[in-house]
Order: C-alpha cells, then structure tokens, then sequence
C-alpha cells in the first residue's frame, strides 16, 4: 500500500508584509524635547515590530523643527522619497499637528501619498488616509492644527515685539562681518575687513555690481558660502544700520494668514529703531556718506537714459484697451496712465498710478516666488517635466515619424555603402540620397511639433528664471534694474488696481497695487 504524502498547509508567510514607516517630530516648545524625541521613536520601534502583518521600514524624526514648513524638515522630505520609490505603504504618526500644520500642504502631500498607494495613519484622531472620507476629517483636523499654529506664533511675536519695544531683541541671524556669540553680536574681523572694503569702493565711485564681479573675481565667499556675489546682496548691506550699531526692527514682518508670509513693512507694523544695541563694525560717518549716495543714485534709475527710455517705458500696456503707459510727472511725483486715457479720458477707463506703487508690486512678486511659502517655481518645472515627458510617450504620431527617420537612415547608410563597393554610380548615388535627406528634414520638422518647441522652450525659460531668483538672498526692497530687465517680459494694469506681471517662461503674477 502506498504511503500517502503528507500536503502542507498553505503557509501565511507568502503573504507580503505592509513596510511600514513612523514619522515623529518634537515641537520646539516641548519642555523635554530630546527625551520625548527619543521617547516616540523608541514608541514606534516597539508598535511597528509588534504587528506580524507590519515589517518596520525606519523611523522619521525631526527634532525641534515647526510643522509649518515641509520643505525645512529634511527627515520628512526622506520619508516622502522613499515613498516616491515606492519602499513603504503606510505611515503612522501621533497626530495631524505632528504631520503638518498647513491645510493646503498637508492635503497636497496626502493626496501625493495616496496616488503612490501610500496611506497616512493618524493615530489620535483614528483617522486612515486610504478610507473613504478620511480626507474630508483631516480637512477638520488640520484646520484645528493650522489655527494652534497661528495663535503659537503670534503668541511669540508679542513677546518679540516686546523686547524690540526695550531694544532687547536680537535677530538669530547674524548679519555678514558678525557673528552671534552668547546671543550678542560680536564683530568677526575676516568678514568686516571685506564690509568696509565694501562701503570704501561705493564712495569711491564703483556700482554694486561691479563690488559683486570684484568679490566673486577674488573668490570671496558670501555669507551662506556661495562663490557668487550679487548686486543685490551688497545693496542690502550697504543699508544695513547694524554695521553702525544700530538696529532697525521689523523693516520687513509676518502677516497673520496662513502660510504665514514675509513682505516688506510699508507701514502695516510698527518700527522700531534701537542705538548702540551692539559694538560697531563702522563709524558713523562713512555709513552716512553711503546712505546718501544710494538715495541720489536710487533717484537716477527713474530718469531717463541717453536714449530718453525709462525702465517701465514700454513695459506696461493697459488691460482696457491695450495701449501703453506713459510717464508723467503730476502733483509734484511720478505717475503712469494709459496713452489713450490721457488723449481722452472718456476713450478709456484707466487710471494713473504713481511709479512707487508699480515698482511695490514688482518687488512683492519677486519676494514671494523667493521667500514664498512654497516652492511655486520648483513645482511648475516639475509639472513641465512630466507633461514633456507624457507628451513623447503618448504621442502615436511622433513614434511612427521617428520610425521612418531610422528607416530612411537605414536606406542613405545602404546606399553609401553601395557606393563605397563601386555598385552605385555617383550621380545616381547623390541623386537618390539627396531626395532621402529633404524626406529626412521634413520628416524631423513635423516631429518636432510646435507643442512640445514650445513646451521645452519655456521649461529652458522657467529654469533659467528660477536660477536668477534664487540667488536674492534678502527680500528686495529696491528694484534692481538688471533682475528687472532679465526677468519681466510684460506688464498690464487694469482699472480694478491690478498689476499683472509676465516673466521668463510666460508666468503671469498679479499683483494689487
């Protein structure tokens, strides 16, 4: 009698594990930050490894950082590129303030997440991110988050304003030529010799941007280390009253929605100016000197050049009847209006505008692409990459034109070799490959369509001017010609005060003014 064979059981470790990931994050308010640092993450070691469906993936922490922000915490940007290459399903965290603290960020990441198969599981308000209409609950839930934020931070922005009252207040970050010892600035004399260096060439006679070309020639770094200096860079320290031991407090401030924004302070805040706050890198009296050089040549970027062109001439049109504006010098300042506006009021309903409020709402939209809350360009380059490259992949037409290329290359690589063996005659030879090559340029020309010219025409365009704003340093608070003339291709005003600004890539910001 045969001996049966013994079947196994079907064994529940085929089974694949979800790879779970933890992402914890310490407010920087904690009383015991690195104790419940370790804490959580010693928390969801044990949680992870104590599910057999679960297989722990790592744990994500970032100590003392705020939630406001995804882009400053480098361990989330981690967990999200792990994610990205698909190496986790789910991630657990304690909380949706400890996730973000940004309804719109929170709800984009979400939304990423869940497009990549990823879930997100908030532990105390039960929430899964996979379920149906989880999302709606984390929409309530971050908003509740978002709101403790905003009373957190203009909780510390009283006790900061406070102290700028007292003349107490010290910025954490030190400005170039000092440096921050035991929360007092101390002058750091290898940068202030290049400081005064800096303000003796501008009285001598050289722009800010031939200081720039000069200090990047030397190879001199900047304060963040960079190779390059920029004009913009040595405008901002040729101002700064903290070279004299001064302090000029909220020249620029936070405004109260969120994501919280930094914007030059035209008034919205109170100011406050403190003497003597710290030892001086220079003496007063060159630093007056300066002053009143930057406010005369300040002056000269409105007038004309020898060509009697203004800097806003032919960059404005009129959003009513597309005429350009023209520059007037009414009541004493400068103002703009519509062409066709000024030869008869009733031909169009346009109204004057003086050049401060134009050139404001040029320097906001600067500052925000820069210091916005969210890397607005970073995104749309992003998206341009993937359009081009969903473009080639389902574009029938374009594969086929590419494969009649390869054949007619096939057929002129044919016939030269025919040639080369003495099988072909030349006139015969030069006559069939010139009519393959007029094929062959056809052919590539309706390859290339006019769409996708285009597109990799303005990703060359928004890369480019995605170059030339991330090397402001500071929030500008003057125009600079030069980045105003590379980066702005139009502007039109609308009677409704809105200034709407075109640049590299054919990006349209609008601006009220």
């Amino acid at each position: 009698m045969a001996i049966p064979k013994l079947i196994s059981p079907i064994s529940k470790q085929g089974i694949q594990k979800l790879r779970v990931a933890a992402y914890c994050r310490v407010s920087s308010s904690s009383a015991d930050q690195l104790n419940s640092y370790a804490r959580q993450i010693d928390i969801y070691t044990k949680l992870i490894n104590s599910k057999k469906e679960w297989q722990l993936v790592d744990i994500f922490a970032d100590e003392g950082i705020s939630g406001m922000k995804a882009e400053n915490r480098p361990e989330f940007q981690r967990l999200i590129r792990m994610c990205e290459l698909h190496q986790v399903d789910l991630i657990i965290t304690k909380s949706v303030s400890r996730f973000a603290r940004n309804v719109k960020e929170a709800l984009a990441y979400v939304r990423k997440l869940k497009l990549l198969g990823v879930g997100v599981q908030f532990e105390k308000e039960g929430i899964n991110t996979l379920s149906l209409g989880d999302e709606m609950l984390l929409n309530t839930f971050t908003a509740i988050a978002q709101e403790e934020s905003k009373s957190i931070s203009q909780h510390q922005r009283l006790s900061i304003v406070k102290r700028m009252e007292l003349g107490e207040y010290v910025d954490s970050n030190a400005p170039y030529g000092f440096r921050l010892v035991n929360k007092e600035l101390e002058v750091y004399e290898p940068e202030a010799e290049i400081v005064r260096w800096i303000f003796h060439s501008y009285l001598c006679g050289m722009s800010t941007s031939e200081i720039a070309k000069e200090l990047t020639a030397r190879g001199v770094p900047t304060k963040n280390g960079k190779e390059k200096w920029k004009s913009t860079k040595v405008s901002y320290m040729l101002s700064n009253e903290r070279y004299i031991g001064d302090c000029h407090y909220q020249k620029t401030y936070r405004d109260t929605t969120v994501p919280f924004k930094q914007s030059k302070n035209r008034g919205e805040e109170d100011m406050f100016y403190a003497t003597n706050t710290h030892k001086p890198l220079l003496d007063k009296e060159t630093f007056d000197k300066v002053q009143a050089l930057l406010k005369k040549r300040k002056s000269q970027f409105s007038k004309a050049t020898t060509l009697n062109i203004y800097p806003l001439t032919s960059r404005i049109r009129c959003s009513e009847c597309g005429s350009f504006y023209r520059r007037k010098i009414k009541s004493g300042g400068i103002k703009w209006v519509c062409s066709k506006h000024e030869e008869e009021a009733k031909a169009c309903d346009s109204y004057w505008y003086s050049e401060e409020r134009i050139y404001d709402g040029i320097l906001s939209m600067i500052n925000k692409l820069r210091f916005g809350q969210e890397n607005i360009l970073g995104q749309v380059i992003a998206k341009l990459e993937t359009a081009t490259a969903m473009y080639k992949k389902n574009n029938k037409t374009a594969m086929q034109i590419s494969e009649s290329i390869a054949e007619i290359n096939g057929k002129i690589l044919m016939l030269d070799q025919l040639r080369s063996k003495g099988y072909l005659a030349i006139d015969i030879h030069q006559a069939q490959v010139g009519d393959l090559q007029r094929q062959l340029k056809q052919l590539k020309e309706e390859r290339q369509s006019e769409f996708e010219s285009r597109i990799l025409e303005m990703l060359e365009q928004v890369r480019k001017l995605k170059t030339l704003i991330d090397e402001i340093e500071e929030p500008l608070e003057e125009i600079d010609e030069h980045l105003f003339q590379e980066i702005i291709t139009d502007m039109t005003i609308s009677n409704k005060d809105e200034l709407t600004i075109t640049v590299l890539g054919g990006l349209k910001f609008t601006e009220l003014i």
